[in-house]
């Protein structure tokens, strides 16, 4: 390939790149053209949604704090009520073996005292 050959391909690929690049801008132009005021009222619909959206999360937000605040509540609640149905269960464990104690004690007593 001689000087001439050379400059003519360069020459022509930087035609074709500035073709290309006119062609993809006119292309971008064509999907992001703004349509004066209708463009203006769907932005304006975009931002009146985006702030209903907004209020809507806030609020879903304050429920679910709302929520939780009264499901720790109730875990609270029934955390103590099983502490003292346990230890209520363990005074009566208590109460059955003094129970069984006294029983033996008793039980062994008729049967020295019998024979």
């Amino acid at each position: 390939m001689d000087r001439n050959e050379l400059t003519l391909a360069i020459a022509g690929a930087l035609v074709g790149a500035v073709l290309l690049g006119w062609v993809l801008r006119w292309i971008f132009d064509r999907m992001n053209r703004s349509a004066g005021p209708r463009s203006i009222r769907r932005t304006a619909d975009m931002a009146t949604r985006l702030h209903e959206a907004e209020a809507s999360r806030d609020a879903a937000e304050s429920e679910a704090a709302r929520i939780e605040a009264d499901l720790r509540g109730r875990l609270d609640q029934t955390r103590a009520e099983l502490d003292a149905a346990l230890q209520d269960a363990a005074r009566a464990n208590a109460q059955v073996e003094e129970i069984r104690a006294a029983y033996r004690v008793a039980m062994g007593d008729r049967s020295a005292g019998a024979g």
